[in-house]
């Protein structure tokens, strides 16, 4: 990070300070190092401060602000450095969260009509015929048949909805570089037969469809 001698840190210049909760940091650039290579540090930190923030100054007169900008070699931001999110990702955050809390007000609006549709529904039931009551005797048994089988076969060890295994949480978020893809990884709880689902990563969409809910949940807590 920064160039070394005998154990001595070496300050170039000063090229940026922000204020976060009334404390002020100072980016520092490093003799023999990279913009990206700078840290964000406080006052106190930073010996003869006085007269790299005069250096500061006159570069800002002369050249403005953004004196120091190259282009595939910016320094790290302050909310990146001291570990707190910054408005833009606070807005993207909350606009995800808005429109996850439509769509799962839509899901809820389609269960209640779906269920004022069944209630509507006659409750009446006709006798069936006596054919008519073995070919339904029979359908049950293939039914009952067929369900025992289907709870034979050997479940994936990764979990997923798709195979009823329950959510125990969410893990951890990641942004795919190159896609802006978001990934959530998830954590199963376990199976009646006592085996623990592998985790998985999975997308949005995933979580949208299978458990919005959750999804939901995870990002009012990132908000927090």
């Amino acid at each position: 990070m920064s160039k070394k001698k005998k154990g001595l840190y070496f300050i170039e210049q000063i090229l940026d300070y922000q204020q976060y909760n009334g404390q002020k940091y100072y980016l520092v650039k490093w003799q023999g190092y990279n913009n990206r290579d700078c840290t964000w540090e406080k006052p106190e930190k930073i010996p003869n401060l006085p007269y790299f923030l005069s250096e500061y100054e006159q570069n800002v007169k002369n050249l403005g602000s953004n004196f120091y900008h190259v282009e595939n070699d910016e320094p790290p931001m302050l909310e990146d450095f001291i570990g707190v999110p910054s408005q833009q990702k606070k807005s993207k955050l909350q606009d995800q969260v808005s429109i996850l809390k439509q769509e799962l007000n839509q899901v809820k609006k389609q269960q209640e009509d779906i269920l004022q549709l069944v209630q509507t529904l006659p409750s009446e039931k006709k006798p069936l015929q006596p054919n008519q009551q073995q070919d339904s005797e029979n359908i049950q048994d293939s039914i009952s048949e067929l369900s025992q089988k289907n709870t034979e076969v050997k479940q994936p060890n990764e979990g997923g909805f798709e195979y009823g295994d329950q959510l125990d949480k969410i893990g951890q978020a990641a942004q795919i570089k190159q896609t802006g893809i978001k990934m959530y990884y998830l954590l199963w709880q376990k199976r009646p037969n006592g085996i623990i689902p592998k985790n998985r990563w999975v997308n949005s969409e995933y979580l949208q469809k299978y458990d919005i809910k959750s999804l939901c949940y995870y990002l009012q807590k990132k908000l927090l």
